[in-house]
C-alpha cells in the first residue's frame, strides 16, 4: 500500500489505545494532585495486581508503537509532499483530500501521549513539558486552519458528489476536536498565564469551528443517508463510528476548558461540566449500540474477512472515546464498579481489534 496521509490512522489508534489504561489509572488509582505516575502504583500497593500490570504493559507497548509508526509515517510523508503530482492529485480529489487531516489528528495525539504515558513512565515534570507542547500544538493549530481553508475552498469551487459522501468526511471535525482537547489541557495545566490564556483563546476558536462543522456535516450526512436506498459500500461502513471519538473529544475539551475558567477566573461550572461529560458519554454509548445494530449484517458477513480498508480504524477510536468518557464519568460523578469494569473491558476489546486490524493492514493492504 503506497503512502497516503490516511495511514496516520494506525499511529492515531495506537496512541488512543495507549491512553486508555492511562486514563483508567488516573481515575482509579489513589494518587496526589496532578497526573498519576508509576511510583503511585507501587505506593498504593498495586504493583502485584495482574490487572494493573496488564494495563501498564498495554500502555507501554502501544505508546512505543505510536512513536515508531509516527516516525516512519513522517519520513514517508516528507517524500510524499516532495512528489508534487501525487500529493497534488490527492489534495484535488474530493474523495481523498479529507485524509490530509489524519496527520494533524495523530500528531496532536502525540502531545497527549507526552502528557500522559510519558509522564507516567519517566516522571517528566508536567510544567517543563507544557511550553514545547504548546509550541508544537500552535503549529498544528495553524496547519489545521490552513488545511480547513483549502478544503472549504475545494468544496465551494468544485462540485461535490453528495452520493459519495461518507462519515469519513468528518475527519476535519475529528481534527478540530483533537486540537481543542490538547489546547484545553494546556490551558488548564499551565502555570504561566500567557501560555494558558493563548491556549484558551485558540481552543475557543477550534471548539467553535469544530462544533459548527460537526452540526452542519452531520445534518448533511444523515439527510443524504436517509434519502439513499441502501447503506454505503462496505469499505465505508465502519466510518460511522467516527461520531463517537468526536463526542469524546468535544466533551472532554469542554470539561478541561471549564477547569481553566475555574483556575483563572474562579468560575464554578461544575454543573455544566457534569451535563456535558455525562451527556457525551450517554450519546457515545447510544451511538455504539445503534451503529452496531445498524451494521449487524456487515459484522456477521464482512467484518471478519481477510481484507483491509482505512475505516476499520474507526471502531478502535470509538472504543477509545467511550472508555475515556466512561473514566471521566467514574472519576468525577459516578463511582460505580460496574462502570469501571466496562471501561476495562473496552480496553481489552480495543487491543484485540487493533491487533486484528494491524495484521490485516500488513497482510492484505494493497
Amino acid at each position: 500500500m503506497k503512502f497516503s496521509p490516511i495511514k496516520f490512522q494506525a499511529a492515531l489508534a495506537a496512541a488512543g489505545v495507549a491512553l486508555m489504561p492511562f486514563v483508567y489509572l488516573q481515575f482509579s488509582v489513589p494518587h496526589g494532585k496532578g497526573i498519576v505516575g508509576f511510583a503511585d502504583i507501587y505506593g498504593a500497593g498495586m504493583s502485584g495486581s495482574y490487572f494493573i500490570t496488564i494495563l501498564v504493559g498495554i500502555m507501554a507497548v502501544f505508546a512505543a508503537a505510536h512513536v515508531v509508526l509516527t516516525m516512519f509515517y513522517l519520513k514517508d510523508m516528507v517524500l510524499w509532499i516532495s512528489d508534487k503530482k501525487e500529493s497534488g492529485d490527492f489534495m484535488n480529489s474530493h474523495p481523498t483530500n479529507i485524509g490530509i487531516f489524519s496527520p494533524i489528528i495523530s500528531l496532536a495525539m502525540s502531545i497527549n501521549v507526552l502528557m500522559g504515558p510519558a509522564v507516567f513512565f519517566f516522571g517528566i515534570t508536567v510544567q517543563s513539558a507544557l511550553l514545547p507542547a504548546f509550541i508544537v500544538w500552535t503549529i498544528l493549530w495553524i496547519l489545521l486552519l490552513l488545511a480547513e481553508a483549502r478544503a472549504v475552498k475545494s468544496w465551494v469551487t468544485k462540485p461535490v458528489e453528495t452520493d459519495k459522501l461518507n462519515f469519513g468526511w468528518l475527519l476535519d471535525v475529528f481534527a478540530f476536536g483533537m486540537v481543542s482537547l490538547v489546547g484545553a489541557g494546556i490551558a488548564s495545566l499551565s502555570a504561566k498565564n500567557n501560555v494558558a490564556s493563548a491556549a484558551a483563546l485558540m481552543t475557543m476558536t477550534a471548539l467553535a469551528a469544530g462544533a459548527f462543522l460537526f452540526v452542519v456535516k452531520l445534518i448533511i450526512l444523515v439527510y443524504h443517508q436517509l434519502r439513499a436506498e441502501k447503506l454505503p459500500e462496505k469499505t465505508f461502513l465502519p466510518g460511522y463510528f467516527t461520531v463517537v471519538p468526536i463526542l469524546c473529544l468535544f466533551g472532554v475539551s469542554v470539561y478541561k476548558f471549564n477547569v481553566y475558567l475555574k483556575n483563572t477566573f474562579a468560575y464554578d461550572l461544575n454543573a455544566f461540566s457534569f451535563f456535558v461529560v455525562t451527556g457525551s458519554f450517554t450519546a457515545a454509548a447510544f451511538c455504539i449500540l445503534f451503529i452496531s445494530y445498524l451494521l449487524k449484517e456487515y459484522f456477521l458477513e464482512e467484518f471478519g474477512k481477510k481484507e483491509f480498508y482505512p475505516s476499520l480504524w474507526s471502531p478502535v477510536c470509538a472504543l477509545v472515546g467511550f472508555e475515556v468518557l466512561g473514566c471521566y464519568v467514574y472519576g468525577n460523578y459516578y463511582r460505580n464498579t460496574a462502570l469501571l469494569f466496562v471501561c476495562y473491558l473496552s480496553i481489552v476489546m480495543a487491543v484485540v481489534l487493533y491487533a486484528s486490524n494491524f495484521w490485516k493492514y500488513h497482510r492484505y493492504a494493497g
